[in-house]
């Protein structure tokens, strides 16, 4: 559960009140109404699936197995990495920056050449992640619960600083637009509230745990994503809600242009010395995690296509294959972050579209097309389907 929470609950929740911020309350409230559906239904609906996939190689992770054939299934492993990759980058992207203000706004430190703190950076992380499955999640698993105090503690604290105006001055800019433009808003809203939900990487990991002998099986498996799903729901909503009312407009739309996350522009708000300082650092903390939870299935599933590409068998096989994997995992990583693209950007139009269909398109369409998953035919699956065309349309449409 903690696992989930770490994945979800990372650097995309600290860009979450910068966009929001600049979209309007209106961006906030579709959030609160449809934030927890279209999030918790399609993640229960694919580890259901997963769960009931028989044919679980052990020595990857479970992605919908026998339901694509064998060629299929390689189809849908590329297709995973494909999807989940460019997350770990806007992870990356978003730590290396927030390391970087860190240092010289918070710290007063010379500037560091990006190219060396980019090295620095990825590098550890992926010496963290080569040491395996446990130990990775692990480590998320006991930076989730200090990092959810963290979090609780910092919207707390903004408390006194609220200030109502900033939501009333919000809701009259927004009222003050065509409602043509405002619903347009909010269906392009969609794409970034997915993502921000988004923990799909880690369903791999924990159903193949679930399945174990012993383990609970898909009952045990649902109950820790609903749970996660409270957790996380609570946390980011009241996360978003504290931000909004204690900060500025102006504030929101300086973070965008900086590419900086919410927790590195808080010292501009009038804080204590003590958030000043710790803010940031904890922003750090939920990147790495976050990047940690998402890279671990791409990587080991990347591991296991290139061991497939390569005719590599056996222990060493896999360890040549894990390897070369990890190698042009950590080249890419790291020539892009160095790169510094707009993570914004690179979330509405890259990460948005591939997850949707991962997270919505495929399960609905296993459902209504495999005999295996008739069950699973009903409420839910519908729910599935509106919210993959509406995700989907409106991420289209935002880039054409």
């Amino acid at each position: 559960m903690m696992g989930m929470y770490g994945t979800t609950v990372g650097a995309g929740t600290l860009f979450l009140p910068v966009e929001v911020g600049t979209r309007g309350p209106l961006v906030f409230l579709t959030m609160l109404l449809l934030g927890l559906p279209l999030s918790l239904i399609p993640h229960v609906l694919i580890c259901r699936i997963f769960m009931r996939d028989n044919q679980v190689d052990n020595a990857t992770l479970p992605l919908f197995g026998k339901f694509f054939g064998p060629k299929g299934r390689q189809g849908i492993k590329l297709f995973f990495c494909i999807a989940h990759f460019p997350v770990t980058l806007v992870y990356l992207v978003s730590l290396v920056n927030a390391l970087d203000n860190y240092l010289t706004a918070h710290l007063h430190f010379a500037a560091l050449n990006r190219a060396l703190l980019a090295v620095i950076t990825v590098g550890l992380l992926f010496i963290l992640l080569s040491k395996g499955r446990d130990r990775v999640v692990t480590t998320m698993s006991s930076l989730a619960i200090p990092f959810a105090l963290c979090l609780l503690v910092i919207a707390l604290m903004q408390i006194p600083a609220w200030h109502p105006a900033n939501l009333t001055n919000a809701i009259r800019e927004t009222t003050n637009v065509p409602a043509s433009h405002s619903l347009k808003a909010l269906w392009l809203a969609l794409p970034l509230i997915t993502f921000s939900f988004c923990s799909a990487p880690m369903l791999s990991p924990l159903s193949s745990w679930y399945l174990e002998e012993g383990k609970g099986g898909e009952a045990k498996a649902v109950r820790v994503i609903r749970l996660a799903y409270g957790a996380i729901f609570f946390s980011i909503i009241f996360f978003v809600l504290s931000c909004m009312m204690s900060m500025p407009r102006e504030l929101f739309i300086s973070a965008k242009a900086q590419n900086l996350n919410v927790l590195s522009v808080m010292a501009g708000n009038g804080f204590g010395s003590l958030l000043f300082i710790v803010a940031p650092f904890i922003a750090m903390v939920a990147m790495t995690k976050s990047f940690l939870g998402v890279c671990l299935p791409v990587a080991e599933i990347f591991s296991s296509l290139v061991g497939d590409a390569a005719g590599l068998k056996g222990e060493a096989g896999q360890k040549r294959a894990k390897t070369i994997a990890f190698t042009l995992l950590f080249a890419m990583s790291l020539a892009i972050t160095y790169d510094n693209p707009d993570v914004i950007s690179l979330i509405e139009t890259v990460c948005g579209p591939l997850i949707a269909i991962y997270l919505f398109g495929i399960p609905a369409w296993l459902v209504y097309t495999r005999k295996e998953l008739h069950s699973l035919r009903g409420v839910m699956s519908l729910i599935v389907i509106a919210g993959g065309l509406l995700t989907v349309s409106a991420l289209i449409y935002g880039i054409v």
